[in-house]
């Protein structure tokens, strides 16, 4: 009996001793709060031939009239100007990082609370009446930066979640049509995505796995602008069309209007498994009905 009782505890120690050295036993606790900063910038700016001014900024699109003010259109289309701008969840131009706080939802909850998603950057497209000989805005890229420092229960050094690249199509159209896709005159400004990896972009800190998922809202948790364009939308952008639920993503603003995108994010314990209309896409769905679902810490 003694000399079973021995091979046990060498047994336990061994296995032990093989645990930690694997790391399985170093891994430290699930960080339940974390502070955020996130920033976004424009870059790989691209304009179409003619005359008035550009602007290509890390926070600032503009184009049209030299003299003319996006935010304060004239009724001579000659005057103004049109853009796209990046700001915050209370901002809508001078990019600026949006920072707070957010907790991490752990696996097993059956949605992402509004409560555990973080309100990042935004970006907001002016559409005003402008002179067709304008130069105006073809495309850009998007690039979207998440810094996360753990708060609970512990406080920590901080970690770079992984970047973001969201690279986007824009067509200033002809306000007296005919419209791409059959809406209605004066033809709204086309806006579309491409393709974008934004759900499960993995990291680890303290040995522990995390998750984080990027989301494109409407202001402040609102329903979302983005949705799927239709064929002849998409083929306007200069996207291939294809069967429903591989369609491009985007938005069309009304002339005089602007139409704002909201980033937001949340840190899971492991991915979510929510069904997307297309891998490597932007995620659109509700928060209140997203019924996301989650799988086990991995370390656990």
């Amino acid at each position: 009996m003694e000399l079973n009782l021995r091979k046990n505890k060498l047994a336990t120690a061994t296995l032990l001793g093989s645990m930690l050295a694997s790391g399985y036993a170093s891994a430290g606790p699930i960080v339940t709060q974390w502070s955020f900063s996130t920033e976004a910038s424009f870059s790989g700016v691209t304009f179409g031939s003619g005359s008035g001014s550009t602007t290509a900024s890390d926070y600032e699109l503009s184009w049209g009239s030299a003299s003319g003010n996006f935010q304060n259109p004239t009724s001579n289309a000659n005057n103004n100007r049109s853009a796209m701008t990046i700001g915050t969840s209370t901002t809508k131009t001078g990019g600026a990082p949006a920072t707070g706080s957010v907790n991490t939802t752990i696996g097993g909850t059956p949605s992402i609370p509004a409560g555990q998603v973080g309100l990042g950057t935004s970006f907001t497209h002016w559409n005003n009446p402008i002179s067709g000989s304008f130069s105006t805005l073809l495309s850009g890229i998007v690039n979207d930066s998440l810094t996360l420092t753990p708060v609970l229960p512990a406080a920590g050094p901080a970690v770079s979640a992984p970047d973001l690249t969201f690279n986007f199509e824009f067509r200033e159209t002809p306000n007296d049509g005919p419209c791409a896709g059959g809406t209605l005159a004066p033809c709204g400004d086309l806006f579309g995505f491409a393709g974008t990896p934004n759900l499960n972009l993995p990291f680890t800190y303290d040995d522990v796995d995390y998750f984080a998922s990027i989301f494109v809202l409407g202001e402040n948790f609102s329903t979302s602008p983005i949705a799927f364009l239709n064929d002849a939308q998409c083929a306007a952008l200069g996207f291939t069309t294809g069967p429903s639920g591989k369609r491009c993503q985007g938005f069309l603003t009304a002339e005089e209007a602007f139409t704002t995108v909201q980033f937001g994010f949340a840190i899971t314990t492991d991915r979510i498994t929510i069904n997307v209309p297309e891998p490597g896409t932007l995620a659109l769905f509700s928060l209140a009905v997203a019924g996301l679902g989650f799988s086990r810490r991995k370390n656990s």
